[in-house]
This record gives structure tokens, C-alpha cells and sequence, in this order.
């Protein structure tokens, strides 16, 4: 049979639909490029907003018109199995927990790097699950959480990643729901941490590619902070980029939230990051506006927060109602007008603040991984993870590395020459 394959969502997501592909392929299929084309069709879904969830709906009715074999995988089977058996006729559900095939997650099948699918970029899903239990979120429910974390074998992982390389990867994502979580299971012992795997990884590993760390929950990576920055200043190959998702810039929100950290807590991890990495790191955050009971004040203190930690990029996300979390029942849910007006404010001061950031990265040299064509737009990654355009000079293929001296700054790119 021939397949067809869309995905949603996180790199979780993705490398999640490159295992079921994996199967199909192991049984004999082969992709196709349309659903016109194919004779069975997988959708792997995302549960975590509404209008992702509503859209994601409507394309599956879509496709269950074309009358042929439909999978539909990932969180939003697990949470709303009858709805989409509505819309979608005789589909086949396959719950994140069993992609490998069982009953649950043993994490003993990762994703095989296929170039022609997969470009330069090798997704390697180290964990699953979460040691937070966030009043708003449904991936608890769907993937795990509240401590029910599953963690790949360090030596999976690494044999993994050197097939991946060996056969021209360029761009490891480690990957997860919770990266810093990775071998809580195994109580952190005997190899299995963050930083452990990132050595055993850089050192078994030859050749030239780039590292990139998955988001990570503040108060995990506060752990293993000291070791994981001892890395990324030792072996260039790590990108200098950090995703820690704040989420509120206000304690009281936060504890409405059921974040276990304060925004004091916060700063200060920024700040061990900034002390030793200097302008040459790349901080990404979550935030999101119009949580049940936040009120205006809240909300300046949210905008404060961005401008005095001036991230690299922030993720702005309008508070969504989500099943089984107790903060859709909260009291004081805040109008749409409102969350949509405070994602504009919060959105335009990101923007204001990367701009900020790509502006200090002026004149500074660094060796650049050319990933892709964006809009026309031949660009790399910065040893920090910040997307360089390749402006003048030589237009390298992708997949090179090549040295740039940085000429041109705007909120998303910066502009680099070619250096001979």
C-alpha cells in the first residue's frame, strides 16, 4: 500500500509519526505524496489549543471523504476518541502511549533518520511525560504527567543518533515533553540524566552537527543547570539555546497555574545563563496571556518580565480551554477581546525585544549550519541557534558550514556575509 502522512504539533509529535511510518514501511508500504495518491492515510494530531483542535477536526472529515483507510494518532485521539469517530467515520485510533505498538510507551523504538523525508533534521524522542501537573494542561492527560516520566536507554539513544550522522544528518533534536526530566524513571542514576546522555552523545558520536537541547521545565533544569552550561561552553556541537517556558510573569497567576517556581526563581536561572554564556545564547520562553483570573496588573508584569529579560523569542499563546484541566472551570475566565488584545501588546514587545537582542549580535563572526530556504531566504543557524540569512558572498548548499560575519539585524534574522 502506499501512505500518506500529516502531523501537527510539537517535534514529540513528529517523531512520533516517523515511528508509525517506520511500521508502515517494515510491512512493505511506501509514502505518497497526496492523500489522492494513497491508499490508507494517518493524521497525527495535537491536542493543546482550540482552534488547533477544531482545524485538525475539519481535516479529518476532509480526509475521510476520500473513503480509504484512516489512522488518526497522537493527543487529540486520546482526548476526544468520539468525536472524531463522528467526523471521521471508521477510523483506526492509535493513543500516543502506543506508537511503538504495545499497550504503553517502553521507549525502546526511537525514529530512524530518513534523508529524503527528513532534510537535515534528526528528532530523537529521549522522554516522555512530565513531573508537573499544570492546571491547564491536557497533555498530562493525553501523554502523561504528574510524574510519570519514560526514559530511553543512553545507549539507544547514542546508537541512534550515530546512524543519523553516519548517514548525513546535521541537526540533532533531543526532544521530549520535558527534556530535563530524562531518566527521573531511573531516579537519575547510572547514566541517565540530561547532561550524562549529552556526553556520552558528543563523545561516541563523530563528526560535524549541531545539538539542540528540547524545552525544558524551569524547575528540573535549574537541576542540572551548572553541568548542562559546562557543556554547551566546552563542545560547540551543543547550541547555545535554551527553551524554558515561564509561562507568567506574575506569582499569583503562576500559583493559579500550579507552576512550581516563582518568577524570582526564574530570573535568576536566566541570569546563571546569561553570566556564563554572555550575549552568545539564544533564550526561548512560553507565555500565556488571559489565564483564567488574570487581571491587568498580572498582565504588566508579564510585559515587564519580557522586556527585563529581553528573550530571544517568545512563544505567545492565548489562554485555550482544554478538557479534563481544572482551569477550564476556574472562576473568572477573561473575554476573548481582552486575551486577544493583551496577545498583541505582548507579542509587539517580544518583537521589540529580539530585535534588541539580534541588534548586540552585530559584527560578531560565528559558523554558521546553512538549514534551509525560507521565503526565498537562504539561512543557517548561528552556534546559538539564532537564523542567520546568508546575504552575500557564496551561496553555500545546505548542509554546510560556513563563516559569517554578522552585517544586518531585524526581530527574526539577522543578515551575514560569507567570509572567505
Amino acid at each position: 500500500m502506499r501512505y500518506y502522512v500529516e502531523t501537527y504539533g510539537c517535534w514529540l509529535a513528529k517523531a512520533d509519526a516517523r515511528i508509525l511510518e517506520q511500521r508502515y514501511r517494515e510491512e512493505g508500504h511506501v509514502p505518497a505524496a497526496s492523500p489522492e495518491e494513497a491508499d490508507l492515510l494517518l493524521v497525527y494530531t495535537c491536542a493543546v489549543r482550540e482552534d488547533g483542535e477544531v482545524r485538525q477536526l475539519r481535516r479529518i472529515e476532509e480526509l475521510a471523504r476520500h473513503g480509504k483507510e484512516l489512522v488518526v494518532a497522537g493527543c487529540l485521539a486520546r482526548e476526544r476518541p468520539y468525536t472524531i469517530t463522528r467526523v471521521g467515520g471508521k477510523v483506526r485510533l492509535v493513543y500516543p502511549s502506543a506508537v511503538e505498538g504495545g499497550a504503553d510507551r517502553s521507549m525502546k523504538v526511537l525514529p530512524e533518520y530518513d534523508p529524503p523525508r527528513h532534510g537535515l533534521i534528526h528528532v530523537v524522542p529521549v522522554q516522555v511525560g512530565c513531573l508537573g501537573n499544570c492546571t491547564f494542561c491536557v497533555t498530562k492527560f493525553t501523554r502523561g504527567g504528574a510524574g510519570y516520566v519514560r526514559s530511553a536507554s543512553p545507549l539507544d539513544v547514542v546508537e541512534n543518533v550515530g546512524r543519523a550522522v553516519a548517514r548525513g544528518a546535521r541537526e540533532i533534536y533531543i526532544t521530549g515533553q520535558d527534556v530535563a526530566t530524562y531518566g527521573y524513571d531511573r531516579r537519575w542514576e547510572g547514566g541517565y540524566d540530561l547532561p550524562s546522555l549529552l556526553e556520552l552523545v558528543l563523545s561516541r558520536v563523530e563528526g560535524e552537527y549541531r545539538v539542540r537541547i528540547g524545552m525544558s521545565e524551569p524547575l528540573v533544569m535549574a537541576k542540572f543547570m551548572d553541568r548542562l552550561l559546562d557543556i554547551v561552553k566546552r563542545d560547540g556541537r551543543v547550541y547555545r539555546y535554551f527553551h524554558i517556558p515561564v509561562q507568567s510573569g506574575s506569582d499569583r497567576v503562576l500559583r493559579l497555574m500550579n507552576r512550581k517556581y516563582t518568577v524570582d526563581e526564574f530570573r535568576g536561572l536566566v541570569g546563571r545563563i546569561r553570566r556564563e554564556l554572555g550575549d552568545r545564547v539564544f533564550i526561548a520562553t512560553d507565555i500565556i496571556v488571559g489565564f483564567p483570573g488574570e487581571d491587568e496588573e498580572d498582565f504588566e508584569a508579564t510585559v515587564r518580565l519580557v522586556r527585563d529579560l529581553a528573550f530571544d523569542k517568545v512563544h505567545v499563546a492565548r489562554y485555550s480551554r482544554r478538557p479534563y484541566t481544572e482551569a477550564a472551570v476556574y472562576d473568572n475566565q477573561v473575554p476573548d477581546p481582552v486575551k486577544k488584545a493583551r496577545s498583541k501588546v505582548l507579542s509587539r514587545v517580544a518583537l521589540e525585544t529580539a530585535h534588541l537582542r539580534n541588534v548586540a549580535a552585530l559584527g560578531r563572526r560565528d559558523r554558521v549550519l546553512v538549514t534551509e530556504v525560507d521565503h526565498g531566504l537562504l539561512v543557517g543557524r548561528a552556534s546559538d541557534y539564532r537564523q542567520v540569512v546568508v546575504a552575500r558572498g557564496e551561496h553555500p548548499a545546505l548542509g554546510n558550514f560556513v563563516d559569517v560575519r554578522i552585517v544586518h539585524a531585524e526581530p527574526i534574522y539577522v543578515y551575514g556575509d560569507v567570509l572567505s
